[in-house]
């Protein structure tokens, strides 16, 4: 068995130029570089060991890099490790603070960034301006940290901060940007900065509404991908409980890494009775993945059924959603929950009828890009994504059909571009009156619902094969 000081020893032993290795304990390695840090946390439990690896960024104090795994396999802990580095050494590629300025036509801020590069570059300070059009700033934004807008596109400003939650959006102060005062402006960005970073606090844990009178353990997992990172999220229940949370951050997304999750969360609390795992694409009669690079099907549930002797139930996200939501609003017996995530031209659907998800002939129902890209479109699905008009018709295009057949009680939506639901509510009246537009509603963060609703379904799983 590989052991945390054979381990030990081969970090240290791999030191190089690009970080150095401090170890602080027997339980804590350090890896640290002028952009970033890395803890490497050993952990004896009573059947073994677990290591943690967390990357966090100096630039913004986030964490850009999270995992545990239990300790067993020299080759499998040395490929952890090798990704964690190149997460860590990667972050100097990031270092500097990449700031996205906009007006309305791009010209006028095109003249301040210059200013700007030229000023910090002479005081040496970690930034770097460019200047777009407002009508192109979604299609840059990912590369940037920061968005800095113009004082005439102000009125823009809170819709740019409901549509990029993930980004820092700020107006320039009228006077600075009137007397091109880029030192001004540095001034205010860093204050900014500072203040977000000071106000920015752990993410509340949403109040489970899933948890009705059960004597059994389940693990909840759920896989969230977007264009930057992949994000797993879990939590152990216990007698409706929530004894145990954690979200694992990496660049992609890797099979083993459920493995590493069940494999941790078996070591510390023993034992599971069920594991529901919510994941993005077609899920064939709850246990088949459909992969969307070949079109096979992967049976998850046998795979791990097989290797640890537990009931596994795996469901399509957006089904795990919609099934979440209604926990909150029991009111509503016919629901649709349409994710549209940043970036991407085609979303997908959770359907819920008379209190039943629709999961359709082989787990195609909600998979909206089998007729979207098909419909009467401005234009190609990529190509409306990165406007907020683009995804406005997309959202339309893709709730026209699924409203009209089913005629839902209500939508939840997860748009981030499109954050104002009237907006979507009027376009919608062009094909259908009044009457019959559902309620909207708004999600912030989906993830909450998708935990609720697997482990929901995991609790109805466990009742009916105990009855």
């Amino acid at each position: 068995m590989y052991t945390s000081d054979l381990f030990k020893k081969w970090i240290i032993d791999h030191q190089n130029d690009d970080y150095q290795i401090n170890v602080e304990s027997e339980q804590t390695i350090k890896l640290t570089t002028s952009y970033g840090e890395a803890t490497i946390q050993f952990t004896d439990v009573t059947n073994g060991t677990i290591v943690e690896f967390n990357i966090i960024s100096y630039k913004n104090q986030e964490v850009q890099f999270y995992l545990h795994f239990e300790l067993n396999d020299e080759n499998h802990a040395h490929q952890l490790y090798d990704e964690m580095i190149e997460t860590l050494i990667g972050l100097k590629d990031k270092k500097t603070t990449r700031v996205l300025l906009s007006c309305s036509s791009g010209l006028t801020t095109s003249m301040f960034a210059d200013n700007l590069n030229s000023v910090v570059e002479m005081l040496g300070e970690d930034y770097h301006f460019d200047a777009v059009a407002y009508s192109n700033i979604y299609e840059q934004v990912e590369n940037c940290d920061l968005v800095l807008i113009a004082p005439q596109i102000g009125y823009m400003l809170k819709r740019l901060q409901e549509s990029l939650p993930d980004k820092l959006v700020l107006q320039i102060p009228t006077a600075t940007f009137a007397s091109y005062d880029a030192i001004g402006a540095i001034k205010f960005i860093q204050s900014e900065i500072e203040n977000y970073n000071k106000e920015k606090k752990e993410e509340q844990v949403k109040k489970c509404h899933c948890c009705k009178k059960s004597n059994k353990r389940i693990l909840s997992i759920v896989l969230s991908t977007n264009r930057a990172q992949t994000r797993i999220y879990y939590r152990v229940y216990d007698k409706s409980a929530i004894i145990d949370q954690q979200t694992i951050i990496k660049a992609s997304l890797d099979m083993n890494d459920l493995y590493d999750i069940i494999d941790t969360v078996l070591l510390k609390h023993h034992i599971i009775d069920v594991i529901g795992i919510a994941t993005p694409g077609i899920i064939k009669d709850n246990q088949h993945l459909r992969s969307s690079i070949d079109g096979r099907d992967q049976d998850i549930k046998n795979e791990f059924e097989k290797k640890y002797h537990i009931d596994v139930f795996i469901y399509n996200n957006a089904n795990a959603a919609v099934v979440g939501f209604s926990l909150e609003h029991e009111e509503y017996k016919n629901i649709i929950f349409h994710s549209q995530p940043f970036g991407f031209g085609v979303g997908g659907q959770g359907i819920l009828v008379n209190g039943q998800v629709i999961t359709g002939k082989e787990g195609i129902a909600g998979e909206v890009r089998f007729f979207l890209r098909r419909m009467q479109l401005s234009d190609d699905c990529q190509q409306l994504a990165w406007s907020q008009a683009g995804v406005k018709e997309l959202v339309i295009k893709s709730l026209l059909p699924s409203i009209s057949l089913i005629g839902p009680d209500a939508i939840a939506l997860y748009s981030p571009m499109t954050p104002d639901t009237l907006e979507i509510e009027k376009g919608l009246l062009s094909f259908v009156p009044k009457e019959f537009i559902p309620t909207f509603y708004s999600i912030k963060e989906p993830w909450y619902y998708m935990l609720d609703g697997i482990t929901k379904l995991c609790m109805d799983h466990l009742e009916e094969n105990h009855r």
